[in-house]
C-alpha cells in the first residue's frame, strides 16, 4: 500500500504551455528530490476556457509526503511563478491509499533472465548453448593450477541462484548456513555429481526463478530480504552476476583449446 497525493490547478487556455513546461521541469523538482518519494507524474486536461492541471506522486507513507510539505501535509504548496498564471489557489490537496498491482519491471527481469538462459540478447551468447557446446572431460578441466574449472563456476552460479530461491521462500538464513561449505564445491565433488547432473540443475534454477517470479507483482521487488537490501536489488545483481560467470566460462574454454588443441574440448 501507498499514499498517492494529488494537486488540482487550472490556467487560461493562453497560459498553458508555459505552465506545462514550468511542472514538468522546476515545478515538480522538488517531489524528485524529497527522500522517500517513489513516483510525479503531471496530468493535463484542455477545456474551452482553461486547462486543468494535476500533479499526481505516489509516497511509501505520509511520513515521507510531510518531508515535502511540512507538519499540515495536507496543504497545497505553491511557488512564486504560480502568481498571476493560476485561476485559483485551491487550498487542499487529496490523499488517496492507492495499491500496486503491475507487474512490468518482474517481466522486464524475466525477459533478461530467459534472453541470458535461452539466447536473444545482443551479446548472441546464451548459458544454454555454452554448457551444451563443452564435453564432460574439457568441463572439469582446470586451464591452469588455482583456476576455477567451468564445472566449478557453474557449481558457484547454481549455488547463489539457490540463495535467491531461497530467500524468495522465506528462508533468510540459507546463505549464511551454506556459504563456506557449497560457494565453490571441491572438485571431486562435482565430479561425482557429472556435467549433464549440473547442467540439468543450472536449468531447474531457471525453471524454479521463472515459475515463482511470473507469480509476484512488481511490489515484491520492494521488499527487503535483509535489512536495506530489497529483491530488486538481489535480482539484478543475479542478473548480472551470471553475465560475468558466462564471460568467464567462454574465457576459460578458450585457454582450455589454446592450451590443448588436440583434444576435443566441445561437441558441434
Amino acid at each position: 500500500m501507498m499514499i498517492t497525493r494529488i494537486w488540482h490547478g487550472r490556467t487560461a487556455p493562453e497560459n498553458s504551455e508555459y505552465y506545462l513546461g514550468f511542472l514538468l521541469g522546476k515545478g515538480t523538482q522538488e517531489y524528485l528530490e524529497t527522500e522517500g518519494n517513489l513516483s510525479v507524474k503531471v496530468w493535463s486536461k484542455k477545456e474551452n476556457d482553461c486547462t486543468h492541471y494535476w500533479t499526481v506522486t505516489e509516497w511509501p507513507g505520509i511520513e515521507s509526503i510531510r518531508k515535502f510539505a511540512g507538519v499540515d501535509h495536507d496543504k497545497a504548496k505553491y511557488y512564486p511563478e504560480d502568481e498571476g498564471i493560476l485561476l485559483e489557489f485551491e487550498d487542499k490537496v487529496e490523499h488517496y491509499e492507492s495499491f500496486d498491482v503491475s507487474n512490468k519491471r518482474i517481466r522486464y527481469y524475466l525477459r533478461q533472465l530467459d534472453q541470458l538462459y535461452q539466447g536473444g540478447s545482443w551479446q548472441s551468447e546464451s548459458i544454454s548453448a555454452k554448457l551444451k557446446s563443452i564435453t564432460e572431460s574439457a568441463a572439469f578441466q582446470q586451464p591452469v593450477p588455482n583456476i576455477h574449472s567451468v564445472a566449478e563456476i557453474v557449481w558457484h552460479c547454481i549455488y547463489w541462484r539457490k540463495v535467491f530461491l531461497n530467500r524468495m521462500n522465506g528462508n533468510h538464513l540459507y546463505r549464511d548456513q551454506t556459504m563456506e561449505e557449497l560457494n565453490f564445491h571441491p572438485l571431486a565433488e562435482l565430479e561425482k555429481k557429472g556435467w549433464q547432473h549440473l547442467v540439468n540443475e543450472w536449468a531447474q534454477t531457471q525453471s524454479e526463478i521463472t515459475h515463482q517470479l511470473s507469480t509476484k507483482r512488481d511490489t515484491f521487488l520492494d521488499e527487503e530480504y535483509a535489512p536495506g537490501y530489497t529483491f530488486d536489488h538481489h535480482l539484478e545483481g543475479l542478473i548480472q552476476h551470471d553475465l560475468y560467470h558466462l564471460g568467464q566460462i567462454g574465457l576459460v574454454i578458450k585457454i582450455i583449446h589454446t592450451l590443448k588443441p588436440k583434444e576435443p574440448l566441445t561437441r558441434f
